[in-house]
Formats: structure tokens, C-alpha cells, sequence
């Protein structure tokens, strides 16, 4: 049975207030984004979502209004933050694609264990066609430090330093998948080997070792067979 509506408009004009109570409405945002990452924002009702922030129903409509608003919220307040927190140092300023990935990567797991919610609401809500914050999401990408990246890396193909096979623009979703999908689908992967861990010293030593050895590993054998064709 569909569980009960969820945010509807109201008449305008009912924003957010004077004397409104923001550690309430900070409390909401965490509960709401938790519970969109554990369920799904389709299957999550105001009622569950004000549960768990420990307000009345009545709360959600007043801070948002309509679910839309409430989403856009999350958006620019609780995800924006991430993708800046990935990009706003980029290594891509440098000139090494080596250390640019290896920078990416360790911001990358940085906060997914700061904030162990977000791999699930990735897969859920983001990547997928048709997931509800996929577009405001994507409004937040740093489109410039992207591209700085896609240019940083090309760079270090030219000299050598990674292999030539790597897509420049595939390599940062390559990164985040690997970073992401473990996280997201281990309790699926329990269910099948009940010891799986994917704690962040194990992931971290996964994720690097299979990325910098995948970006450089086949660069000195190439280089070695160039040499020797040379003779």
C-alpha cells in the first residue's frame, strides 16, 4: 500500500520566520536526508520525517512548505557543502595528474566517513535517471575545476605519467563509483558473506592501490617496450 502523501504547497507567503527555531530545522534537514538516503525520497512521509527530527508534522510544512522546497534545501545545504569539500582545494591546480587523482580520492573518503549517509543517497537519489536531487545536484558542479582536472590529467598523459588508455573525462565518475558503490551495497553484500568489511582503512587501501597502480601501472612497461623498439 503507498504510504501517505508527502509535502504539499501552501498557500504563499508561509517561509520561514522570524524566531523560527533553527537548531529544529537543522535537526530535520539531518533526519530527513538520512531517512531519503535509508529509503528512498518516495517512500518517506512528513510524518517519519518529523519523527525522526523530533518535531511536529506541522514543523516540516512551516520551514518548507512543499516537498520541492524541503529538497532544494538538502540540495544547496547538505550536498553542495560535499562538492565543494571534493573540489574547492582540486589538485588539479597542480601540475602532477598523479597527486591530482590520489587528492581526489582521499577527499572522496574523507566524507563518506564524515558523513556515512551519503553513498546510499548517491546511488538512491543522484546517479540514477530520474533520481529527485540528480538535478539539483548537478546545478553545484564546479563545471571549471572539472574541466581543470580532465586538462591536469590529459598533461600528465603527454609526459608519460599515466597510461594513455585512461579517459580523461570518464576518470573522476570511475573514481567515485569506487569510492561510492562499495559503501552503498554493503549490506546487500552481508547478506552473501556475512564477514565483508568495508571500513575505511580497508577501503582506502583498495581504492588507491587499485586506482594508481590502474593509472600507471601499464606506463613503464609501454615506455620499456618503446625503448626497446627504438634499438
Amino acid at each position: 500500500m503507498r504510504k501517505p502523501s508527502h509535502l504539499h504547497k501552501r498557500a504563499s507567503g508561509a517561509g520561514r520566520r522570524p524566531g523560527a527555531d533553527s537548531s529544529g530545522r537543522e535537526r530535520l534537514l539531518d533526519a530527513a536526508i538520512r531517512l531519503f538516503a535509508d529509503r528512498g525520497i518516495s517512500e518517506t512521509t512528513v510524518a517519519e520525517i518529523a519523527s525522526a527530527g523530533q518535531v511536529t508534522s506541522a514543523m516540516v510544512h512551516y520551514w518548507f512548505e512543499t516537498r520541492e522546497k524541503l529538497l532544494d534545501a538538502l540540495a544547496a545545504e547538505r550536498l553542495a557543502p560535499v562538492v565543494r569539500r571534493i573540489w574547492e582545494q582540486s589538485d588539479a591546480e597542480r601540475s602532477d595528474g598523479v597527486e591530482a587523482v590520489r587528492g581526489l580520492i582521499m577527499r572522496m573518503l574523507d566524507v563518506t566517513e564524515e558523513k556515512p549517509w551519503l553513498p546510499t543517497l548517491w546511488l538512491r537519489e543522484i546517479v540514477q535517471e530520474g533520481g529527485l536531487l540528480r538535478e539539483r545536484v548537478m546545478e553545484h558542479l564546479p563545471r571549471e575545476r572539472i574541466m581543470a582536472f580532465r586538462r591536469c590529467v590529459a598533461e600528465s598523459q603527454a609526459r608519460g605519467q599515466i597510461d594513455s588508455d585512461i579517459a580523461p573525462d570518464l576518470l573522476f565518475n570511475s573514481l567515485m563509483a569506487l569510492v561510492m558503490l562499495p559503501l552503498a551495497t554493503a549490506r546487500t553484500w552481508r547478506r552473501v558473506n556475512p564477514d565483508v568489511a568495508v571500513d575505511r582503512p580497508r577501503l582506502e587501501r583498495h581504492v588507491v592501490g587499485l586506482a594508481m597502480r590502474g593509472i600507471m601501472g601499464t606506463v613503464p612497461a609501454r615506455a620499456a617496450r618503446s625503448a626497446r623498439s627504438t634499438k
